[in-house]
């Protein structure tokens, strides 16, 4: 049976001038999000914390990214890279296994338009269930390299959902 969605119980923008809490606004809709600057001028980090549940759902774990942007054309591109923690784990010696870069692209018709990715979490580390807690540590960069987005996008909350 599918799962989800879990959100981040913390949200840490680390890159000031590039990353910022943002609503993107279409007619008298209002989303709210992590902001990412027009034409990034280089890699942009969020870090984020999501507490799992000691059941893990059926199905692949996947995190849900959905953006919006101001824009008819354009590529805009992410990585995350994750770690699981257990209690009296310290977050700071996890290693990160990175996914690789997804591409979002706007194109004709796409202004405000929900554009979204779900990126199969399928890194060294298992999910799967267990009789502890844990807290899946995420980082997510953004990734200067080929983004021509010139518009300024707003990234709704990221989710884990599982399918």
């Amino acid at each position: 049976m599918p799962g989800g969605p879990i959100f981040p119980y913390s949200v840490d923008l680390r890159t000031e001038g590039k990353l910022f809490d943002s609503v993107a606004v279409s007619g008298s809709r209002y989303d709210r999000g992590i902001g990412v600057m027009a034409s990034l001028d280089g890699n942009a980090e969020v870090e984020l914390r999501f507490l799992l549940p000691e059941i893990i759902p059926s199905g692949t774990c996947k995190l849900l990214l959905s953006a919006q942007a101001n824009a008819t054309s354009g590529v805009a591109k992410v990585n995350p890279s994750w770690a699981l923690d257990a209690a009296e784990d310290i977050p700071g010696d996890s290693t990160l296994t990175a996914e690789g870069t997804s591409t979002i692209t706007w194109s004709s018709g796409d202004a405000y338009a929900y554009k979204e990715l779900a990126i199969t979490l399928d890194g060294s580390e298992s999910i799967g269930s267990g009789d502890e807690r844990k807290r899946l540590v995420m980082k997510l960069t953004f990734e200067t390299s080929s983004w021509t987005l010139a518009a300024v996008s707003t990234w709704m909350m990221p989710a884990l959902i599982w399918e």
